[in-house]
């Protein structure tokens, strides 16, 4: 080959070369942007829903806008397809958002995948054992009590067709009312405007005026008692697992038969209830 056709072949190999190389290091940039412009994305949904769900109260979108410093477009065309998918919800009237069921039932999946062997699970364990009765976690969840972690006691089992993820209404149970008790007065006031007080037994409080005598004495008491209100023949226990700043994080609940273990003979369990309550601030105070 003469040497002016060898060195032009060359310098063409050389040049589609390099500028396969240019092409492939732009490639790789535009892929490094699209990805981190991917990440944003994830990163802005995901700070949606965290703001809305650890929100005491419904938010409105220009609360999440200014918040989190979002783009207006952006944020409302998030919030517009959680909402279509289920992962938040709308207020009736005022169109304020709300966790949605299938945030929900992720976030209690997470989180009941976590417990079974968990230690706040051998912690409600060896309460069961102590007090040889059925005892729960509970949270508040969209207005009812839902139990994180259940244990039935092995010799003397309640048989309720209650578990994990099970919900129960605020006004009747133990949990229920603490979590009433513990709100701020602005937030409890709005939740017993909007509470349906069902009577599901004879034992029930169904007046707001006797409820709230109810909730003032156990916050100063900071225990709380289901005698029968719920389920005719089951009583209930319940304490505080309260943070750091004495916000109330759970419930810890003993339940029994009324036959079993009266009001009287459930108060006798006290001290065990609350050792094991702080033990559960700790723990779930350390996830944190």
């Amino acid at each position: 080959m003469p040497a002016d056709i060898a060195t032009s072949v060359r310098r063409n190999k050389t040049s589609a070369s390099a500028a396969g190389d240019g092409a492939g290091a732009l490639a790789r940039r535009t892929g490094a942007l699209g990805k981190r412009e991917r990440l944003g994305a994830i990163a802005r949904s995901l700070a949606i829903l965290e703001h809305v769900a650890k929100s005491p109260a419904p938010v409105g979108v220009l609360d999440i806008i200014d918040a989190l410093e979002l783009p207006k477009a952006t944020a409302y065309r998030l919030v517009d397809w959680f909402v279509s998918q289920g992962y938040l919800a709308r207020e009736p009237s005022r169109k304020r958002l709300l966790v949605g069921s299938r945030l929900t039932t992720l976030a209690f999946g997470a989180l009941a995948a976590s417990m079974g062997n968990s230690e706040p699970h051998i912690v409600l364990q060896r309460l069961v054992n102590k007090v040889n009765e059925t005892c729960n976690i509970g949270t508040l969840v969209n207005g009812e009590v839902m139990y994180l972690d259940r244990i039935e006691a092995k010799h003397w089992p309640l048989r309720l067709q209650f578990s994990s993820g099970s919900r129960v209404p605020l006004h009747c149970s133990a949990i229920g009312k603490l979590f009433l008790a513990f709100s701020p007065a602005s937030r409890r006031r709005r939740l017993l405007q909007h509470l349906d007080l069902r009577r599901y037994t004879e034992q029930t409080i169904v007046d707001p005026a006797s409820l709230e005598a109810e909730l003032r004495q156990i916050r100063k008491q900071q225990v709380s008692y289901d005698r029968e209100e719920f389920l005719d023949g089951v009583v209930c226990i319940a304490v505080p697992v309260l943070g750091r700043n004495g916000e109330l994080l759970a419930g810890v609940a003993i339940q029994a038969p009324q036959a079993r273990m009266g009001i009287e003979d459930g108060r006798a369990h006290l001290p065990v209830l609350r050792g094991t309550a702080d033990e559960l601030a700790e723990i779930f105070q350390a996830v944190d």
